[in-house]
């Protein structure tokens, strides 16, 4: 199984459901806007395996997209890694392909809305 977060610039992220999973469990408790961090909760807990940042509230979806491109997320994750340092580097290039995406979306947008066309994603 896979997770995907479909980023607002079109581009999407995808990678193991466990990847997925330390990726939204490090994000939760920097996101500061109510309505948003329990929207991920949600997701998180049902294992529902796709965040859409266009679902989320317009303050979250920005402050999401920030954490994400300034790599707080990863910071975080690294944290949560009892498993050694080749999970740290195994994890390291999915978490920066994330962190590029979101940073991507943002220069599109404050919101990280945009029009332009979908790009693939590699894994």
């Amino acid at each position: 199984m896979a997770g995907t977060i479909f980023l607002s610039s079109g581009a999407r992220w995808t990678d193991s459901s466990s990847v997925f999973a330390l990726a939204l469990e490090a994000l939760i408790p920097m996101i500061s806007d109510l309505e948003t961090r329990n929207l991920v909760v949600a997701l998180d807990e049902g294992n529902i395996g796709m965040l859409d940042i266009e679902d989320l509230p317009p303050h979250g979806r920005t402050e999401v997209l920030q954490i994400l491109a300034d790599g707080r997320h990863w910071e975080a994750a690294k944290a949560m890694i009892t498993g050694g340092q080749e999970w740290i580097d195994a994890l390291e290039k999915p978490m920066a392909r994330l962190s590029a995406l979101a940073a991507v979306a943002m220069r599109e947008g404050t919101d990280g809305s945009s029009d332009s066309a979908t790009r693939p994603c590699d894994r």
